[in-house]
Order: C-alpha cells, then structure tokens, then sequence
C-alpha cells in the first residue's frame, strides 16, 4: 500500500500551498491492542491545528459506522481533531462519512476537513477547470495518448504512469480532469480508480481542442557544439515533412524541459539572440515531445496545437493538410 502520510503531505502541499510535516504518534501504546492492530497513527499540525491521521494497516475498506465508533474511542485519548486518511473510499461510502461528520482524506482525489470548511475535491474540480479553461500538462499528455490510440481498453493511473512518465497521483488529478469536462468516465474498482474514454477519437478531439494548448512553453536559438542530442523535429521543420512546406532556413527541434536542463548542464549548447550559420531553434515543451513522436518528428496533432495560431496562409494551408493526413 502507498505511504499515506507522505502522499497526504503532498497532496496538502500541491492544492493548499501548506507544507505539512506528519510523525509518529508514539502515544498509540494507550490505546486497546484491537485499535492498535488496525490502524498505524501520526500526528501533523495544519493551519495551526493539530491532527492525528489514523490510517488503516489493511487496504480494505471499513464502514463508516465503524470508523466513527473507532474514532470515538480514539479521542478518548487524543482531545483534538483526528483525520481518517485511506487510499480509497466509495462514493457511497464518502457520503455517510460526511453524515457521520469524519474529517477524511484520499490522497490525489478528496479532502474534506469541515473544521477548516474545506471540502478539496469539489474546490479543486471548480477552481481547477472551468468549461472553458485549459488542460494541465499531464491531462493534455493522456488525451493526446488516446488520441493516437495507444488507449484502447480501461486503464488506472499505475498503468498509464509507467507508460506517460507521470507519477500515479499526477495521472489522478488528470482522471479528474477528464471526468469534470465529460470527455470520459472514472469509477472505482478496488483501490484503484479506472478510466475510460467513452468517446471515439474524432469526436474526442472536437471536444477537447478547446481545453489543450500549445505544448510549446519558450523557444531559444542555440548553436550547438555537438551535433549528439535527443532529436524530435518540431515547428515548421515538422511541419515541412508532413506537408508540402518548403522546410526553413533553421532546423527546429523539440525539446522536454528535462532534456534541456540536462543538456544546459552539459555545456553543449551556447544561447544566442540571431540566427547563425548552423544554429537550430530549440522548443521547450512541457510533456517529453518523444512520447508520441514518430522516425524522430513531433505528432501530427501536438505539432498543429503548437503552431495553430500561426496566422501565416501558407502555413496554415499546411496544417489542414496535417490533419488530413491523420489516421482517425
């Protein structure tokens, strides 16, 4: 099972911008051996308040009468508020624990702490992505995943973080985001949270253009010193390979914000203002660019967001060309 006091400092930190710091509870020796056989327990200050998170040894998840039973007996010992933090809870069984008044936390998906006033999930899902408001990067890398149909069945976000590069929780926040705008369907199955794309790809690429932005965060001039680098074609050096665009004068490649910090430390490129003799034009973009890159050359679809904008007639005769050329 995954750490849980880790993963709630995380998540605390991530949509609050409080640094939480959880330790032992090394008073849990008072407590009956029943208790101290299902549950592990640690305590954390949040906002001024301190919290004891009682976590649970097994995955398996408890009715809300008993956690609140086993609460009860908890705060015969600990006088303030305690924190039910589990990996996993039903939507059935999340509403009984609000009736029951439990401050709980599912790491990645829910908080709700009504001492605080905070119920995180439904915060998060109406401050995070409006109708009209664009994808986060992760969220944007799964579309596109499916876009190339390389999702062809449910999968949970383990499955796809060894896949993407993300991690299990970054992949959940995206479940999120994809369920809020309707473009697929998440459930429960076991501890896990399982998605679906419930459209085909067409459709889903209408739907989701007006949430994806261009993956292109900073572009640079450099010179390279040596020639030896990751290289995905990008920009109109892509495009000039997909379509019949004369290629440019600069060769244009695509770089991760990774790959670029690696590559800075290496000293292999000099930065500079204007073009030179054999000088490229790097793209920083904000997912691996190699993720669905093809013989070397940016996706059609990520290299027509990064350039869609581009008010060029040439250019976009050239992107309708682009798309035409994809396989739907």
């Amino acid at each position: 099972m995954m750490n849980l006091p880790r993963e709630f400092e995380g998540y605390v930190y991530e949509n609050l911008g409080i640094k939480v710091t959880t330790k032992k509870w090394y008073e849990e020796k008072r407590l009956p051996l029943f208790l101290r056989d299902l549950y592990s327990l640690f305590e954390c200050e949040l906002l001024g308040i301190s919290y004891l998170l009682v976590t649970p040894k097994s995955g398996e998840e408890q009715t809300p009468a008993s956690v609140r039973k086993h609460l009860n007996l908890l705060h015969e010992k600990w006088d303030r508020e305690i924190i039910y933090l589990h990996p996993s809870i039903s939507a059935y069984n999340r509403k009984r624990l609000i009736e029951q008044k439990v401050s709980f936390v599912v790491p990645g998906n829910q908080m709700y702490l009504p001492c605080l006033g905070i119920d995180l999930r439904e915060y998060i899902k109406k401050q995070r992505l409006s109708k009209t408001s664009k994808f986060s990067p992760s969220t944007q890398a799964v579309v596109l995943y499916a876009l190339h149909n390389k999702i062809t069945s449910e999968v949970t976000p383990s499955s796809l973080a060894e896949e993407l590069g993300y991690s299990p929780m970054t992949l959940t926040r995206a479940f999120d985001e994809l369920e809020t705008v309707g473009l697929a369907e998440v459930k429960m199955e076991g501890r896990e949270r399982v998605l679906r794309f419930n459209l085909d790809r067409g459709l889903l690429w209408q739907k989701a253009q007006k949430h994806l932005r261009s993956p292109v965060k900073k572009r640079i001039l450099v010179q390279a010193i040596d020639n030896q680098w990751p290289k995905a074609m990008a920009g109109l050096t892509a495009l000039s390979h997909y379509s019949m665009l004369a290629e440019p004068q600069i060769e244009v490649y695509a770089l991760s914000t990774e790959q670029w910090k690696n590559l800075k430390l290496s000293g292999d490129f000099i930065e500079i203002r204007f073009p030179e003799a054999g000088s490229y034009e790097i793209e920083i973009w904000n997912y691996a660019p190699q993720l669905l890159a093809q013989r070397d050359i940016v996706d059609r679809l990520s290299l027509y967001l990064s350039l869609k904008n581009n008010k060029d007639e040439r250019i976009e005769s050239a992107l309708d060309e682009l798309l035409e050329g994809f396989e739907w």
